[in-house]
């Protein structure tokens, strides 16, 4: 995944659902683009787009932008 696409991501992570508009002027990038990195991650199943235009984040999109937890020492000792 692109870091773009990445970013796309973290806005949705942020606000619940967001328009292709909204997206664009957050990244500073042309209408047009944030459309085609929207359709992508929809495509892959990272988006999922609203009836009236608006795009949320999937269970796969939270998945991958939820904070990855790793135990620094074993939790249960044996």
């Amino acid at each position: 995944m692109k870091g773009i696409e990445k970013q796309v991501l973290s806005i949705f992570k942020k606000q619940d659902e967001a328009d292709k508009q909204s997206v664009a002027f957050k990244l500073g990038i042309s209408t047009e683009y944030a459309v085609q990195i929207c359709s992508i991650l929809a495509k892959d199943g990272y988006l999922e787009e609203e009836p009236d235009g608006k795009f949320k984040l999937t269970p796969e999109g939270e998945e991958f932008t939820s904070p990855r937890v790793r135990a620094a020492k074993p939790l249960i000792r044996w």
